[in-house]
């Protein structure tokens, strides 16, 4: 069944995510600063490369506290304590509370909070705070995109040699993974692009293609609470958002995407995806 909300609701929403992302933001701020160069306690998820910390459990703690204030009847999805929930029609926060771990651990700038508010399987609404960079950006469906208040529109570029693209390392560090990962980024060096990026977080670099600042980014082996919100943040911008073998789909829960400034960039990402097996080497398919 399809289910709707109000625009009081979705308001209401709003305010909530802006609140919960903050108060995760000074958290973060704060450890950083107080740590300075010193290194925080972790412990490895899946592997020495998948981290995770005592601030992650804080944080995420905060942010549903403040959600389920204003909204107890809400599902959440969220990366921490509760991964395995089933995401249905009916309205569900979607959190990340420390995107970039890896990132936040080491003290750079690209980590961030990000909290999404999906509806029948679609995000129609994202906050994502990088607190070092000092940035929020927002979205609501048909509302627009915006960064610290100010709209954002993706780039105008059509032409892949022309662009700033992602391509992360993934977690996974088998031979066929990191072969596939290098083909495409050899392939792309070639081409030339204009430059190849690898940060942290994935939230983080949707909001850099919503910004303009560069023009695709696509991984596999992400989930939900990893580019829900910057889904709506990147279409909002006018970009586009679908799976990474396909530019005609998209499932939030197929742990992949490819976003971009428009479907003749992000065409080519899937081709690429599709060449190299991506999404099988990555995920040990």
């Amino acid at each position: 069944m399809v289910v709707s909300i109000s625009e009081t609701e979705i308001n209401v929403a709003v305010d909530l995510a802006t609140r919960a992302a903050a108060v995760a933001s000074a958290i973060i701020n704060k450890s950083i600063e107080e740590r300075q160069s010193a290194m925080v306690e972790t412990v490895a998820k899946t592997n020495s490369t998948d981290l995770v910390t005592m601030y992650d459990a804080q944080c995420e703690e905060e942010v549903i506290n403040i959600l389920k204030s204003g909204t107890p009847f809400y599902n959440i999805l969220s990366e921490e304590t509760r991964s395995d929930v089933e995401l249905t029609n009916d309205p569900t926060w979607v959190v990340d509370p420390i995107d970039g771990t890896t990132s936040f651990v080491h003290g750079f700038y690209d980590c961030c909070v990000s909290i999404a508010l999906v509806v029948n399987k679609e995000p129609i609404l994202g906050v994502i705070s990088a607190p070092r960079l000092q940035e929020i950006f927002t979205a609501v469906k048909g509302r627009g995109a915006f960064c610290n208040g100010q709209r954002i529109f993706v780039s105008e570029s059509t032409t892949l040699e022309e662009s700033v693209v992602f391509v992360h390392q993934s977690y996974n560090r088998s031979q066929r993974a990191v072969d596939s990962v290098i083909a495409i980024q050899t392939e792309l060096a070639k081409l030339p692009v204009h430059s190849l990026r690898n940060n942290g977080a994935a939230a983080l670099d949707m909001c850099f293609v919503a910004a303009g600042r560069a023009e695709m980014y696509f991984e596999v082996n992400i989930h939900a609470w990893d580019y829900a919100a910057g889904t709506i943040i990147v279409r909002e911008a006018g970009g586009v958002v679908h799976d990474v073998d396909d530019t005609e789909t998209y499932d939030l829960m197929r742990h992949g995407m490819c976003c971009g400034c428009c479907k003749e960039i992000t065409a080519k990402g899937v081709e690429l995806a599709r060449k190299y097996d991506y999404r099988n080497a990555i995920m040990d398919l």
